[in-house]
C-alpha cells in the first residue's frame, strides 16, 4: 500500500514548482539566415558547442515591436529576428521562456535561469550591473502627440501632461530630460499611447520604433510623431549576467557580421521606414544659417484636397501633405505656418502678392515655372475619369464632345484639355467634392480627377451611383512643393530633404492615406420590420400634423407676408435717415415736426421725445423766420429749395447748403416737407483760405516785382556813376590828363554796389540758414564810436545833430562778432539819417554791471524823423517790404536792412524793436546780453606803420595763382604797386611746378580753377614740404565766396587764411604785413589745435603782445586743468558747467575748435540732467582736450 501512496505524495509535493516554471514560446523569426564568417577563437566555439542552447527570456506584456508573444504563444518582433539570425551564426539553438513581467525577466538573468533577454538600454542595466553586447537597434527618443495639437517645445513641456510606459522609458530619464512637465507613467507603451489619443495624457514620450509601429497599427486616425531626437549611445543590446563575459563577446561578433542590407529589411519590416526618412537632413552652413534667420517658413495649401490636404471637422489639417511637412519640420528644424486657401486661383494669388512663400500639391506647368521652382514629386499617379454608372455614359474624352466635363479650378490640365478637346465645355468648380456631388445630380457628364483623390473621396460620396469610367491618357500626376524663386535656400533646403526621404516611405505614407476610405454606415435592411413599423406610425402622424398645419397656414400666411413686408419697410427707412450723417427732418402741413434722424438731434443738442411734434416757431434758431417762409412758398406750390444759407444753432455760426422738397400723397396732394442740410463751414473756411492764400501770393509776387525793379535801379544807378566816370577817366587819360574826381566817384559806386551785394547775400544766407556768426574779443566803445564817425559827417551834410551817449558802464572787451555788430548799428543809424529831414538823431549805449560774467546792454537810435504808422511797423521785417506812402525817394532802398538786423540780433540771443509815431520819430531799440572777458595784460600799443619800405616789402616772393586774367592781372598790379616780388600761373598745376623750383614766402590761389584747384594745390604743397623738409610756406586763399564756411574750407585744406574778392590796396596790404611781421616759426601748423592768426588780430601782429598772451593762456590752462581734475572726484554738476562755460569763453578767442566742442557738450549733458557716469566721462574728454591744447600752447611759446 505504501508502494502506490510514496509515489503519489511525490508527484503532488512536484505540482507547485512544475506551476512556477515559466512557459516556454515558438521563436518566430521573418529574416533568412545567412551563413556569416564569425572572428572568434577557438576557446569561444568550443564554449558554443559545449552550451548547444541558450535561453533567451522575455515578457509576456508585450513591448511592441520589439518583443511580442502572439495568440499562437510565438515570440516575434525585431528582437527575434536577431535572435534568429544570431543562433544560425552561433550554431546553437535558441530557446525563449515568457515570464509574466519585465522584472522577473531581470530577476532570472540574475538567478541564471536564462542566459540573456533582448531590448535592453542602458538604463536598465547599469543598476543591475548587467553587460551589454552592442546595440542591434538605435534608441530614439520621440515625442507624440494628437493631431491637430501642436505644444511647443521651447518651454520644456512645462505644465503639460506626459505619458511614459515604464517598460521603455524610466521616470528618471523622463524627469531629466522634461523637469517641468507633468508625468504620468503607465504600465505599457499601448496604453501610454492610448492616453495621448483620447485626451487623458498630452504628449507621449517613447522609442522610435514603438511609437511609429503603434501610431501606424491603431493609432494613424489619432496620433502623429512631433519630434525624434538623437539616437542614444547605446540603443537596443542584449544583456548577460556579470560573469558571462564569453557570451557578451559571441554576441558582439555575430551582430558585427549582420549585413547592412539585413538590418535594414529588419528595421523596414518591423515599421522603422518612415523614421529612417526622419533623420536630420545634412545642410550646408549656409543653409543652417537661414533657417536660424527664417525658422518660420509660410506655406498655402488647399483646404479642400484630400487626401493630399484639407480639415477635420475639429480644424485638425490631416493628410498626405500634412504628414509629409511634419517630416521635414524632423528633418530640418523649420516650422510650417500653415495658410489654407479655398481654391488655386488663390493659392497663386498668395505667391504673386508674396503673403506665402511656398505652396503644396502643385504640379508644374510652364506658366507656373516662370514665377515657382518645384521640388522632387512625391505623389505620382494617373487621372481617372468618373461618369454616373449609367449605361450611356462616356467612356473617354472623345466620348465627351458637346457634353460638360468638370476639373478643380486653375488645375494644370485645364489649358491642355481646352487645347486637344475644345469641343468639350469645361466648367471649373472649387473641390474634389463639389464635383462628384455636381456629377451625382446629373449637373454634368463627367470629372477628372486624380486616382488617388477618386479612391479617397468616391465612398465618400453614393459610390453606387458613380463609377470611374477610365484612366486618361493625360500627363501624370506630378504633385510637388512650389518655391517662390526669389526663396533660393529654401528651395535648396526643401528639395534636399525630399530628395533624402526614400521611395519606399513615401509610397508607404501614400498608401497610408489610401487605405482611409470612410466606413460605411449601417444598411437600412438590417432594421427592415423596425424601419417599416416606425414609418407606418410616422406617416399617420405626419398627415394629421400636415392638415392642421395647412389650416393654420392659410390663416396666419397672408398676415406674416404683410408684416414682414412692413417691418423690412420701416427698417429699411430707419437705416436710410439714421444712418445718413447729415441732418433730415420731415413736418406736415401744419409745420409739425414728424420724423428728425439722429445726426438732426445731434446738431440741434435735444432728445427725440421733445422736438417731435413741435411747430417751426418753436425751433431754437434766430433764422427760423426764414425757414418758415420757404417752408410756406413749397407749400404753395413753389419750387425746391436748394441754397447755401449762414444759421446759428446753439450760438455757433454754420454755413451749411440747405435742401427742402415737398412729399405727396398717390393723388398728388403735398402732405408735407422733407428736408436737411450739409454743413459747408470747413468747405466755406478753405475757399475764405484759399482766397487769402492767393492774395497773399499775389502780394508776395507783387512784392517780388517791386523788388525787381528796385534791385534793378539800385543797381544801375552806381553802374551807370561806374561806367560813366571810368569812361570820363579814359578819355582824359588819352589826353594826358589824371581825372582823380572822376575814379573817386567810380570807386565810392563801386563800394556801394558792392554792400547792396552784401545785403542781398546776407538775406539769401538768412532764408537757407546759412547766415553764422564769428564772435571775437572786441571793445563796444570802440566799435560804436567808429559807427558815429562814419556817420558824423553824413548828418553834417543834411543839418542834423549826430549825439553820442555812452554809458560808463559799456566799457571793457565783450565777446561779439565785431562785424556784424557794426552791421546793426549803421544800418539803423543810416536809416534814422535817411528819414530824418530835420532835428538830431541820437546813438545811446546803456550797460548794467550786475553781473561779473555777462554784459546786458540796450543800444538805441532815436530820430526826429517822419515816423511810421503802426500797421506798417511790422511790414518792415518782411524781406522785400517798403512802407508806401510819401518820400518815395526817399525810401529807396532794398528793403532788406531791418530784416538782416532783426536776424543778426535774435542769433547774438537778443532782439530789435521799433517804437515809431506818425510826424514825432522813431525808436529803434537793440537790447543784447553779452559775455565779459577778462583784460589782457598791459602792453605796449603796437607801432603799425601805415607802410613799409620797399625793401623791407621786397623781402616776400609772391606766387599768384587764378585762372581768371583780368582778376590775376589786377592782383598783380596791386602787388607791384605795394613793391613786391611776385610770379603768377593761372592753374593749380603750373603753380605747383613753379613752387617747386622756386622759393615762395607766400601763395595766394583762387581756390575754383580747372586742372587743379587751390585746395588740392594747397594739400599738394603742404605734403611735398612734409617730404622734402622745406619751411612751410604762407598760402591765403583768394575767392569771391564770402560765405563763412568758405575760410574753414580753406583752413581745412591747410590754408593759413582766405581773402576776398575785391580787396582794397589797403586791406591787401594790411594782410602781407601782418605775415611779414609773424617769425617763420610761428607758420600755422594743420596739427594746432588752436588759431595763432586769431591772436595776431586780437594784438595787432605785436609778436611780444602774442608773447604775453600765450603765456597768461598757458598759465590759465593749467589752472583750469587742476580744476578739472578735482570736478572728477565729485559729483557737482552746477559746479561743473560753470567750469565748462569759463573754459569755452576763453577757447573761442583762440578759436580752439576741438576744446569748445568738448565744453558745448558738456555743458548740454549738465542741462540735460545727465547721470555721473555721462558727466564724468565727458569730464574726462575735456581733460585730454586741454592737455593737448597745452602742448600746443608750450610749442607756440618755445617756438617764439
Amino acid at each position: 500500500m505504501l508502494r502506490f501512496i510514496l509515489p503519489m505524495l511525490m508527484s503532488l509535493a512536484c505540482l507547485p514548482a512544475m506551476s512556477d516554471t515559466p512557459p516556454t514560446l515558438q521563436l518566430l523569426n521573418y529574416e533568412s539566415p545567412h551563413h556569416h564568417q564569425l572572428s572568434l577563437t577557438s576557446d569561444d566555439w568550443q564554449w558554443l558547442r559545449n552550451k548547444r542552447e541558450l535561453v533567451l527570456g522575455t515578457a509576456q506584456q508585450n513591448l511592441p515591436p520589439l518583443e511580442m508573444v502572439n495568440e499562437t504563444k510565438e515570440y516575434e518582433g525585431v528582437t527575434a529576428d536577431y535572435i534568429g539570425l544570431l543562433a544560425d551564426a552561433l550554431g546553437v539553438k535558441i530557446s525563449v521562456r515568457a515570464y509574466d513581467t519585465r522584472e522577473q525577466v531581470f530577476n532570472a538573468l540574475a538567478r541564471g535561469e536564462i542566459d540573456l533577454m533582448g531590448s535592453v538600454t542602458q538604463d536598465e542595466a547599469r543598476p543591475r550591473q548587467l553587460l551589454l553586447s552592442q546595440s542591434y537597434l538605435v534608441n530614439r527618443p520621440t515625442l507624440v502627440a494628437r493631431l491637430g495639437d501642436s505644444p511647443s517645445l521651447k518651454g520644456g513641456l512645462q505644465g503639460r501632461r506626459l505619458a511614459i510606459s515604464q517598460d521603455t522609458i524610466s521616470l528618471l530619464v523622463a524627469q531629466a530630460m522634461y523637469p517641468l512637465a507633468r508625468i504620468e507613467t503607465y504600465g505599457s507603451a499601448d496604453a501610454a499611447m492610448a492616453a495621448v489619443a483620447f485626451g487623458d495624457a498630452d504628449v507621449l514620450l517613447s522609442d522610435a520604433v514603438s511609437a511609429q509601429f503603434l501610431i501606424s497599427r491603431n493609432y494613424s486616425d489619432y496620433l502623429r510623431i512631433i519630434y525624434s531626437g538623437p539616437a542614444s549611445i547605446s540603443g537596443f543590446a542584449f544583456a548577460v549576467s556579470p560573469d558571462n563575459r564569453q557570451l557578451q563577446h559571441s554576441l558582439d561578433a555575430a551582430l558585427r557580421a549582420i549585413h547592412k542590407e539585413q538590418d535594414i529589411s529588419i528595421r523596414n519590416r518591423w515599421g522603422d521606414r518612415l523614421l529612417l526618412s526622419m533623420e536630420k537632413t545634412s545642410l550646408t552652413p549656409e543653409e543652417q544659417r537661414w533657417i536660424e534667420k527664417n525658422p518660420v517658413v509660410r506655406i498655402g495649401i488647399h483646404r479642400y484636397l484630400p487626401p493630399m490636404s484639407y480639415f477635420d471637422a475639429d480644424g485638425n489639417y490631416l493628410g498626405i501633405t500634412a504628414d509629409l511637412l511634419a517630416m521635414l519640420e524632423a528633418k530640418t528644424g523649420l516650422t510650417f505656418e500653415i495658410t489654407p486657401l479655398p481654391s488655386f486661383k488663390d493659392l497663386n494669388d498668395a505667391v504673386h502678392e508674396g503673403r506665402v512663400q511656398m505652396v503644396a500639391d502643385r504640379s508644374r506647368t510652364p506658366e507656373r515655372e516662370t514665377y515657382l521652382q518645384f521640388t522632387r514629386p512625391y505623389l505620382v499617379g494617373p487621372y481617372m475619369l468618373i461618369t454616373r454608372d449609367a449605361a450611356d455614359a462616356p467612356k473617354s474624352l472623345e466620348d465627351m464632345a458637346g457634353k460638360t466635363l468638370l476639373i478643380g479650378s486653375g488645375h494644370a490640365l485645364v489649358a491642355l484639355l481646352r487645347q486637344r478637346y475644345p469641343q468639350i465645355r469645361i466648367k471649373e468648380v472649387q473641390t474634389n467634392f463639389e464635383a462628384l456631388s455636381l456629377l451625382r445630380d446629373h449637373k454634368a457628364d463627367a470629372a477628372v480627377q486624380a486616382e488617388i483623390a477618386v479612391s479617397f473621396n468616391l465612398p465618400r460620396i453614393k459610390a453606387d451611383q458613380l463609377k470611374v469610367r477610365s484612366a486618361l491618357n493625360l500627363p501624370l500626376l506630378n504633385e510637388s512643393f512650389a518655391v517662390r524663386r526669389d526663396q533660393l535656400e529654401l528651395f535648396s533646403i526643401i528639395d534636399k530633404s525630399l530628395r533624402s526621404i526614400s521611395p519606399d516611405a513615401i509610397t508607404e505614407l501614400n498608401n497610408r492615406w489610401r487605405s482611409k476610405a470612410a466606413v460605411a454606415p449601417p444598411s437600412w435592411r438590417d432594421y427592415r420590420t423596425t424601419l417599416y413599423l416606425a414609418g407606418a406610425a410616422s406617416i399617420v402622424l405626419l398627415l394629421i400634423a400636415l392638415a392642421w398645419g395647412y389650416a393654420m397656414r392659410r390663416q396666419v400666411s397672408q398676415r406674416e407676408r404683410a408684416e414682414h413686408a412692413l417691418n423690412d419697410q420701416l427698417r429699411f427707412m430707419d437705416a436710410l435717415i439714421n444712418g445718413t450723417p447729415n441732418p433730415i427732418y420731415v413736418r406736415d402741413r401744419d409745420r409739425r415736426l414728424v420724423i428728425c434722424n439722429d445726426s438732426y438731434l445731434k446738431t440741434m443738442g435735444t432728445d427725440r421725445q421733445s422736438v417731435l411734434g413741435s411747430n417751426l416757431e418753436q425751433l431754437a434758431v434766430p433764422e427760423a423766420g426764414l425757414f418758415a417762409t420757404d417752408f410756406q412758398s413749397i407749400l404753395d406750390g413753389g419750387p425746391p429749395l436748394l441754397i447755401d444759407r449762414t444759421v446759428h444753432i446753439r450760438g455757433q455760426q454754420m454755413q451749411i447748403y440747405h435742401w427742402m422738397l415737398p412729399y405727396r400723397d398717390a393723388q398728388g396732394e403735398i402732405l408735407g416737407i422733407i428736408g436737411g442740410w450739409l454743413d459747408i463751414s470747413e468747405r466755406q473756411q478753405l475757399l475764405n483760405e484759399l482766397t487769402q492764400a492767393k492774395n497773399d501770393a499775389d502780394k508776395a509776387n507783387r512784392a517780388k516785382t517791386t523788388f525787381l525793379a528796385t534791385m534793378s535801379h539800385e543797381i544801375r544807378t552806381p553802374m551807370s556813376a561806374v561806367i560813366g566816370m571810368l569812361e570820363l577817366a579814359l578819355k582824359r587819360a588819352d589826353q594826358g590828363q589824371l581825372d582823380r574826381p572822376s575814379i573817386e566817384v567810380a570807386y565810392s559806386s563801386a563800394l556801394g554796389l558792392l554792400e547792396l551785394i552784401g545785403d542781398i547775400l546776407d538775406i539769401a544766407r538768412i532764408e537757407s540758414g546759412r547766415l553764422s556768426l564769428s564772435p571775437e574779443r572786441a571793445n563796444l566803445r570802440d566799435l560804436v564810436e567808429s559807427v558815429f564817425r562814419v556817420f558824423d559827417g553824413l548828418a553834417r551834410q543834411k543839418g542834423l545833430r549826430l549825439e553820442l551817449d555812452l554809458d560808463s558802464s559799456a566799457s571793457g572787451d565783450v565777446l561779439v562778432d565785431p562785424l556784424r555788430f557794426k552791421q546793426i548799428l549803421s544800418n539803423l543809424v543810416s536809416n534814422a539819417i535817411k528819414f530824418t529831414e530835420r532835428g538830431s538823431v541820437q546813438i545811446r549805449l546803456q550797460a548794467e554791471r550786475d553781473d561779473p560774467q555777462t554784459l546786458p546792454l540796450q543800444l538805441t537810435v532815436r530820430d526826429t524823423g517822419i515816423g511810421i504808422e503802426p500797421e506798417d511797423q511790422q511790414l518792415l521785417f518782411q524781406p522785400f517790404s517798403q512802407v508806401p506812402g510819401q518820400h518815395q525817394n526817399a525810401r529807396s532802398g532794398t528793403g532788406l536792412g531791418l530784416v538782416i538786423c532783426r536776424t543778426l540780433c535774435e542769433m547774438m540771443g537778443g532782439q530789435l524793436s521799433l517804437q515809431s509815431q506818425p510826424g514825432v520819430g522813431t525808436l529803434a531799440r537793440v537790447q543784447l546780453q553779452l559775455s565779459r572777458l577778462e583784460p589782457l595784460p598791459d602792453t605796449p600799443a603796437p607801432v603799425v606803420q601805415d607802410s613799409l619800405p620797399p625793401a623791407t616789402r621786397a623781402a616776400l616772393h609772391i606766387l599768384v595763382v587764378d585762372d581768371s586774367q583780368a582778376n590775376r592781372q589786377l592782383l598783380c598790379e596791386q602787388l607791384r604797386f605795394l613793391d613786391y616780388s611776385l610770379s603768377q600761373a593761372q592753374n593749380g598745376a603750373e603753380a605747383y611746378k613753379l613752387w617747386l623750383r622756386e622759393t615762395f614766402d607766400v601763395v595766394i590761389t583762387d581756390c575754383n580753377m580747372p586742372v587743379m584747384n587751390g585746395y588740392e594745390l594747397t594739400r599738394q604743397i603742404r605734403l611735398a614740404e612734409q617730404i622734402q623738409g622745406r619751411p612751410p610756406a604762407q598760402i591765403l586763399g583768394f575767392t569771391a565766396n564770402v560765405q563763412p564756411e568758405e575760410q574753414q574750407r580753406c583752413l581745412d585744406a591747410g590754408m593759413n587764411g582766405c581773402i576776398f574778392k575785391p580787396i582794397a590796396l589797403p586791406e591787401l596790404d594790411r594782410r602781407l604785413r601782418q605775415l611779414q611781421a609773424l617769425p617763420r616759426t610761428q607758420l600755422k601748423s594743420t596739427s594746432q589745435r588752436f588759431d595763432i592768426q586769431q591772436l595776431d588780430h586780437l594784438t595787432g601782429g605785436n609778436p611780444d603782445s602774442i608773447q604775453r598772451v600765450l603765456k597768461g593762456l598757458q598759465q590759465s590752462n593749467q589752472q583750469d586743468l587742476k580744476q578739472i581734475r578735482e570736478r572728477l572726484a565729485s559729483a557737482d554738476s552746477k559746479g561743473v558747467a560753470e567750469l565748462a562755460h569759463r573754459i569755452h569763453g576763453a577757447a573761442r578767442i583762440i578759436q580752439a575748435k576741438a576744446l569748445i566742442d568738448e565744453c558745448e557738450y558738456l555743458e548740454k549733458a549738465c542741462r540735460e540732467g545727465a547721470n555721473a557716469d555721462q558727466i564724468k566721462a565727458a569730464l574726462t574728454r575735456l581733460e585730454q582736450a586741454m592737455l593737448g591744447l597745452d602742448r600746443d600752447l608750450l610749442q607756440a611759446l618755445e617756438s617764439d
